[in-house]
Order: structure tokens, then C-alpha cells, then sequence
């Protein structure tokens, strides 16, 4: 064996610089000798260590390096003295071997950037503090043998990178840089990245459901995916429902859409194919081959298409996207968060030169715009590191003296703070976030506090003194919330006080985590500031004898303290970068920020959500919006919204992932339009179980210009169990794709009203053919006035057999008069494909001594194209 070859081609399969040659020239050297596998796992671990000890990971850009921020810090790249960074099969293969030398939790680069469900990248050092314990007798440090809960020998994989994720059950979804147990993922839109501990590399895209089973065998029922496997990961297994296929050491793409239609592409290397419908011999696939299957369960060539498929590089470079949205957003909520009168104390932790007195490195300028002279912060001993993306300045606190001194005057009926941390370890009892020493009634402490010894769990701890005279605190607990997963992690916490309701809530991420009644007499239900300090604790009290160390280990890049109780609502829209909340206060008025919490109009890329109704509702009429990426009207149950269109352009299409809803997650959403420019990606109205949605169009265009992807409809009305209606009386409807109502237990209607809508064009906008799907119990309602009824277009543009007309068996048709009766036959469907009619039926109470309907050949074609009515005389 030529050890000095193997170190130089390990060398560059870390840096991923193999080529495909040297590529098989590894992988016949680890394969063929067990010295060069031990030498594989050596190297390993030497990069592991390596990466524990301060690297930056995964080569992205530093502090200072896009000109913002301040001093350079070196990259990985840069220190040459840091061997290769770890990268795809070592974050796989060399984990268990750095959970059980380190004992700390080494998760992956950068945690969640931002906003929920937006994007969460890998991270990168997670250094605990090695400091001796000075908490006396009180100290709880950490066993830095002891396995977290036992994770060490089950876990089988890690969410690496998730952007764009849209959770089916955000709840149970899983946390970038969590090792992850045998589990389901399911998810409707958006890019993740799996790695399992053999260094097996899953990029899927959705909407996917898609099971883990162990860290060599996975099955996906739905989703586009590819699937890079390292030697160590040969024989990795994909289970279908249509086939099975073995790795044989290669990198492969796959399409499944349930038990309907699969496909198979080889990028590199060669797989074996099963059929699990029909009993078949096995089939090899080989680098530049690919098949498809459908239900019959046989393998048919198709043209390879490889590059269509997720990879890596798509989901950096939608990562890098997306933070550089964020920053931009961030930097526009800047200004709005300094202007609010409320605001006590704003530290951003951005270099300033405005003139500040004295050394910049050891001050944190208060942006708050009534902030007194006094209200800078002083930096003891933190370090400037990078806080949540390139070029975001963060103070890193790891000693027992690090901390940021400031001074806040006043007793407080009401107060809100949030901050946005990277916790490194929860080393101690009590890791202090922001604390006053001054041992006077209604000193504020808040923390975060371990649950045990023996447990590595945190949580989040308000605490109150009651009185001097009894030196008693009233505290306020979270459940245990802050596990391993979460460090090395961006996370924003937030409390309110809020002495008017006296009620006392926490947040992590908007996320409420507790909610507490202030059991106080009510006129000393106030918190105290005064001396305050940020990440750490000098008691000036009786407390100061035999007090512990209370330092916080870890990174924080923004600290905001408000005079008021923020809501749940405004909470979570403070949190979310990438979306904006409607609050509706002054006139309704759109383009009004005050209308919005965070105080921001929504921007570029921005999700809106829309929950007020009648005298708060929201209305758009004039001007053009930037490019969103959704509108969501009644986004949750008990919740109510309404959204009036009547001019002006409004543009959410920026995500292609991305659907506006009216009536989602068990919430009512209401939408009139009469006038202006609507152009949507898709349009979801009525969509789970318990959600109404109604959209009423009398006016203006409505364009919805792509496809749902699991269906390809560009309008779905009732899916999924809930319950939906478009009613169209006038201006323009124009889709790309085709029309569903109702899908999976739901029932969705199609209302046309009199004759006044100009178009109604289904398949028109550019590429895709349209087609009409209308499934079991959703209705196509009708109402004829005096000059007749507005015919809905099903059009075909590709001349590929599309175009087509589906009416499942009890599918319904509501016909009636809008003005006078009268007889006649009106044709209110066309398209230009084939019709598929399982049972079209008048609804109930339709009166079929006058009314009646046909389906006719209206262009001597010799198939049906129409659907017309007749009203006897």
C-alpha cells in the first residue's frame, strides 16, 4: 500500500476535490486493504478533533469578508495548518467518534438562519467552555464521558441543511444538525439534505414523505431525491412502492410519485434494480442509463435527465439566496425597530461610526431612538465573532467574566425582550441571558436553567425578587425545551411581562413555551431594571456571598427591550425575517406600516399572512407590491382573515414552491376582488380539514401563473378535507395549469355568476395545457342572467393529448337563473381535449323538469368538447 498516495487522495476526498478517476482509484485502495480503511478513520478522526477546535466550517465567508462588519476572520481554508475540513462522508462516518471523545453535542453549521420554515444551514464551532468550574459547592458541570440520553448508539442520520421547508407537522419536524432516530419526514415543499452515520447523502425535494429506517435503507413514497454513497454506505437501499434499488457504489436520482409512476437515473457508479409490483430478475443500471416504471411494475427506458434532480449545489446556492433576503430584511426592520417609541434598549452588535466616545470594540451602541446618553452597552472580555450569516457581527461569551454592562432607569408595568443566541453548552445551573444585581423588589432575572446534573436539557427561567425585606423571587418556567439539538444552533428567545393582564410568556423562535399567571399584589407587579448585564451576573446584594458563576457559553447577535407586552403575533412576526404579519390599525391601509407588526410592509420574498377581519381587514388598491412569495388569508385555526383587492398590482410568484391560501390549517380566509392586477404562483382556497376558503372575483385579473406540484393543478378549491369556493362575476381568470375540486375528502366549488366575467381561461398562460378535475361531491355552479353565462375555456397549447375534462362519479352541477327565467341552452364548459365522465349529476335540489345537460361534439370532431344546459320553456 503507498500510504503517502492514500493521505494525498484522502486529502482531496475531504476538500471534495476527486475527480472520477480518483474517485475509483480510492475506493479499490479502501476496499481491497483493511490498513487503508484504519488509515480512513484516522484521518477522520485527526479532522474531527480539528474541527472541534475553533474551525470555522464548511469554508463559508467569516466576519469582515463582504465588507460589513468589521475585522476578518480567517476560513478553514485560509489556516493551512487546519487540515481539510470535514466534509459529506466524515460528518457521517467520524460523528459517533466525536460524541464519544468529546462528549459535547458537534452539530452542524449555522443552526436556523432566520425565519420558520425559511432556511437552516449547518454550523459550525460549538466550543464549550473550558473553564474550571467556580460555581463552589452549587457546581453541576457536565461528564464529558457520559453519552446525551443514550443518543450515541441509536441515532442513524442527520438533518445537515433544510431551505425553503414547508413541515407537513412543523411540530414534529425535525432540527438542522439533530441526530435523528429511525423516523418519517414528511414535508410539502422546499430542499433538506440527510446524511446518514455511513456518510450516505440524501438531497430531496418536495413535497416528499420520505422514511429513514436505518443509516443503510430508506423509503421514500413521494419526492425527487438523489443519493450520493461513499464506499462505507455500499448497498445502500431504496424501498418504493414500484421498485427497489441497491447501491452497488455509485450516485443515483430518483422521482417517485407514490404507487403511480417511478423513475431511476445513474449519475456515477451502477445500481440494481427490483421491481416490487411484478416478479422480474434483477436489473442492473448503469453511470448515464435510466428507466421508468409505472404501476405495472416494468422497467422502461427513458432518456437520462440526471441534472433535473436536487443536488448539493442547488441547495447551497438556494441557501445563500435566501440569507442574503434575510440580511436585506434585517436590515430593513432595523430602522422600524429604532423609531418605535416603546423601544428601550437596541443592540444590534454592527459596527457604528457615528461618532461614538472612545474604543468601538468595547461599546455596543443603543439604537433606540430615545435612548439617554448612558444607554450604550460596555463589552468586558467578549471577543466580536459572526453571528447568524456572513457578514452579521455577534459577541462570543466563554469566560467567566465575559459580559456586556448597561443601565436601563424604571419600574415597568409591562416589558418585552428578545434576543437572538447560539447557545455552545449548558454547562452550568444557570447560564445568565440578562440580569440585574441590585437585590431591590422587582429585579429582573432571566436564564436559562439546567434541569439536572445528570440532564442536559435547558430551560428558559424569568425570575422576580418579591421583596427586599424577604428576599423571595417568584419564577417563571418553561418545560425543558433547550436539548442537544439546539446547540451550536441560532435561536431568538423572547419574554413578556405583562403586568396589566398579569400574565408572564416565553418564547423560543416565536414559538410559545410558557405562559404564567403573576401571582402578586397588583400594584407591585412590576420588573425593575436599573444596573442590568448580558450574559453573565454581579450580584451587589446579600446575594454575593456563596452566589455560583452564572456565565453564559455561547453567541448572541441582537438584544431589543420594549416598554410594552408584545402579542403572540407580533412575537412570532419579529422572529419570522421572511414574513410579514397583518395587524390593521390605521384605515386598513396596505402600504401603511403601522398596519403591520414588526412594523415593516412586506417585501421582496416576503410570506404574508393575513388574520383580521371586518373593521381590520386589509386592503390593497393602489401601487404595485415587490415580488412575494405568498399570501395566506385565515392561516390557522380561530383565525379569521380577510383580504379586499380593488387596484393597484399585486405579485407573489418569487417562490416557485410557494402557494397563496385562503383558508388553511383550520382557519377562514376571505378574499374580494374587484379590480387590479393579481398574479399568484398558485391559489390553494379551502385547503385541510376544518378550513373554509372563499375568493370572490367581480373585477380586474387574476393570473395564476404555475402548478401545485402534486397535482399540477394552478387552482385547487377544497383539498385535503377542507371545504372551498371561487365564485367569478366579472373581470379575468387566466391559469397555466389545470383546475382541481376537491382532492382527498374535501369539496371544492367552481362558481360562475351571469355573464360578465371576460375570460375564464384554463391552460392559456404560456407552456402547460389546461384541464378540468372534478372529484367526487365539489360542484360546478352556474347562473345564468339575461345575456347568458361567462363559458369556462379548458385550452390546449402543447398538442400533447392535454386539455382534458374529468368528472369522477358524484361530481355535482348547480344550474339556476341569475335574473328572469327563461328557456334556452347555454354552453358553459369547452375544451379541447378528451372528456372522462364517471357521473356527472345536478345537485339535489336542481329541478330537472326544467333543467337538463349534454355533452356535445360541438366541432365535428367525433368526441365531445362541451358542456352545455337547457332550461325547458
Amino acid at each position: 500500500m503507498d500510504i503517502d498516495r492514500l493521505a494525498r487522495l484522502l486529502d482531496l476526498y475531504l476538500d471534495e476535490g476527486l475527480d472520477s478517476e480518483t474517485k475509483r482509484e480510492l475506493e479499490e485502495m479502501l476496499l481491497a486493504n483493511p490498513k487503508a480503511r484504519e488509515f480512513f478513520w484516522q484521518r477522520a478522526e485527526l479532522n474531527a478533533h480539528l474541527r472541534q477546535h475553533g474551525q470555522e466550517a464548511w469554508g463559508v465567508k467569516v466576519l469582515g469578508q463582504d465588507g460589513e462588519g468589521g475585522d476578518k476572520l480567517p476560513t478553514v481554508s485560509e489556516s493551512r495548518q487546519a487540515k481539510p475540513i470535514l466534509k459529506w462522508i466524515v460528518a457521517g462516518l467520524a460523528a459517533s467518534l466525536m460524541l464519544a471523545m468529546v462528549g459535547s453535542w458537534i452539530l452542524r453549521d449555522g443552526g436556523r438562519v432566520g425565519t420558520r420554515d425559511q432556511v437552516a444551514l449547518n454550523s459550525s464551532d460549538m466550543n464549550a467552555s473550558n473553564e474550571s468550574s467556580l460555581d463552589g459547592g452549587q457546581s453541576s458541570s457536565v461528564d464529558d464521558e457520559r453519552p446525551v440520553d443514550g443518543l450515541r448508539d441509536v441515532w442513524v442520520a442527520v438533518l445537515r441543511k433544510a431551505v425553503d421547508v414547508e413541515w407537513k407537522n412543523p411540530l414534529n419536524a425535525p432540527s438542522v444538525g439533530e441526530p435523528m432516530k429511525a423516523r418519517r419526514i414528511q414535508f410539502e415543499n422546499g430542499l433538506i439534505e440527510i446524511q446518514t452515520n455511513r456518510g450516505a447523502r440524501i438531497v430531496l425535494k418536495g413535497p416528499a414523505d420520505l422514511e429513514v429506517i436505518s443509516d443503510m435503507e430508506i423509503r421514500c413514497e413521494k419526492g425527487r431525491l438523489s443519493v450520493d454513497v461513499p464506499p462505507p454506505a455500499q448497498g445502500f437501499l431504496v424501498h418504493t412502492p414500484l421498485v427497489k434499488v441497491v447501491d452497488r457504489g455509485t450516485a443515483f436520482a430518483m422521482d417517485v410519485r407514490g404507487d403511480t409512476t417511478a423513475e431511476v437515473h445513474v449519475i456515477d457508479g451502477l445500481v440494481e434494480l427490483s421491481s416490487q409490483v411484478v416478479d422480474l430478475p434483477m436489473r442492473e443500471l448503469r453511470e448515464g442509463e435510466a428507466v421508468g416504471v409505472a404501476t405495472d411494475g416494468i422497467f422502461n427506458n427513458i432518456p437520462a435527465a440526471s441534472e433535473s434532480f436536487p443536488s448539493t449545489a442547488e441547495i447551497n446556492s438556494r441557501t445563500r439566496a435566501v440569507i442574503n433576503e434575510m440580511r436585506q430584511s434585517w436590515k430593513q426592520r432595523r430602522k422600524a425597530i429604532s423609531n418605535d417609541p416603546s423601544c428601550l434598549v437596541y443592540f444590534d452588535f454592527e459596527r457604528t461610526n457615528d461618532g461614538l466616545r472612545g474604543n468601538q470594540d468595547t461599546i455596543v451602541r443603543n439604537h433606540a431612538r430615545d435612548a439617554e446618553g448612558n444607554g450604550n452597552g460596555i463589552i468586558v472580555g467578549c471577543d466580536w465573532t459572526s453571528g447568524r450569516w456572513t457578514g452579521k457581527r455577534a459577541l462570543d461569551f466563554k469566560n467567566v467574566s465575559d459580559r456586556v454592562l448597561f443601565s436601563v432607569d424604571g419600574e415597568h408595568e409591562s416589558l418585552t425582550c428578545i434576543t437572538s443566541i447560539r447557545v455552545g453548552s449548558i454547562d452550568r445551573t444557570f447560564s445568565s441571558l440578562l440580569m440585574s444585581g441590585d437585590a431591590v423588589e422587582g429585579e429582573l432575572q432571566w436564564k436559562i436553567s439546567r434541569t439536572g446534573a445528570d440532564n442536559p436539557m435547558g430551560r428558559l427561567r424569568l425570575a422576580r425578587r418579591s421583596a427586599e425585606w424577604d428576599n423571595s423571587v417568584s419564577d417563571f418556567l418553561s418545560d425543558p425545551v433547550i436539548g442537544p439539538q439546539r446547540l451550536g444552533t441560532w435561536m431568538q428567545l423572547a419574554f413578556v411581562w405583562d403586568g396589566i393582564n398579569r400574565t408572564c410568556s416565553q418564547y423560543i423562535d416565536g414559538e410559545l413555551v410558557s405562559h404564567d399567571f403573576i401571582q402578586t399584589l397588583p400594584d407591585s407587579s412590576f420588573l425593575r431594571t436599573g444596573q442590568l448585564e448580558l450574559g453573565n451576573w454581579t450580584p451587589r446584594g446579600s446575594d454575593e456571598v456563596m452566589s455560583p458563576v452564572r456565565n453564559f457559553n455561547g453567541r448572541m447577535d441582537e438584544f431589543v427591550m420594549f416598554n410594552r407586552a408584545f402579542s403572540q403575533s407580533e412575537v412570532l412576526a419579529f422572529h419570522d425575517l421572511k414574513a410579514a404579519y397583518w395587524k390593521g390599525q390605521k384605515a386598513n391601509n396596505w402600504s401603511d406600516p403601522s398596519n403591520w407588526f414588526a412594523g415593516v410592509v412586506p417585501t421582496r420574498s416576503d410570506d404574508v399572512y393575513i388574520d383580521a377581519s371586518d373593521e381590520q381587514k386589509a386592503v390593497f388598491d393602489s401601487g404595485a407590491t415587490e415580488v412575494l412569495s405568498r399570501v395566506i388569508v385565515g392561516s390557522k385555526t380561530g383565525r379569521f382573515g380577510e383580504l379586499e383587492i380593488s387596484g393597484g398590482s399585486l405579485f407573489a410568484t418569487r417562490n416557485s414552491d410557494r402557494h397563496t391560501r385562503v383558508g388553511v390549517a383550520g382557519g377562514v380566509g376571505i378574499v374580494t376582488q374587484s379590480g387590479g392586477e393579481v398574479d399568484l404562483n398558485t391559489l390553494q382556497i379551502g385547503l385541510d380539514p376544518s378550513s373554509q376558503g372563499t375568493y370572490q372575483l367581480s373585477g380586474g385579473n387574476l393570473l395564476l401563473s404555475r402548478g401545485v406540484s402534486a397535482t399540477m393543478s394552478s387552482l385547487e378549491i377544497g383539498p385535503q378535507l377542507g371545504r372551498g369556493l371561487l365564485e367569478i362575476s366579472g373581470g379575468t381568470l387566466m391559469t397555466r395549469r389545470g383546475v382541481t375540486l376537491g382532492r382527498d375528502g374535501g369539496t371544492g366549488v367552481f362558481f360562475v355568476r351571469g355573464s360578465k366575467a371576460s375570460r375564464i381561461d384554463i391552460g392559456s398562460f404560456r407552456d402547460f395545457d389546461g384541464f378540468w378535475v372534478q372529484n367526487t361531491g365539489s360542484t360546478l355552479k352556474v347562473r345564468v342572467d339575461d345575456e347568458g353565462v361567462s363559458q369556462i375555456r379548458v385550452h390546449e397549447t402543447t398538442a400533447d393529448d392535454g386539455a382534458n375534462v374529468h368528472f369522477s362519479n358524484g361530481a355535482l352541477l348547480d344550474v339556476g337563473f341569475e335574473a328572469t327565467p327563461s328557456a334556452g341552452e347555454w354552453d358553459i364548459l369547452k375544451w379541447d381535449g378528451d372528456l372522462v365522465d364517471e357521473g356527472l349529476q345536478f345537485a339535489s335540489h336542481v329541478d330537472t323538469d326544467v333543467w337538463s345537460f349534454s355533452f356535445v361534439d360541438t366541432d365535428s370532431s367525433g368526441s365531445p368538447d362541451t358542456l352545455r344546459i337547457t332550461a325547458q320553456p
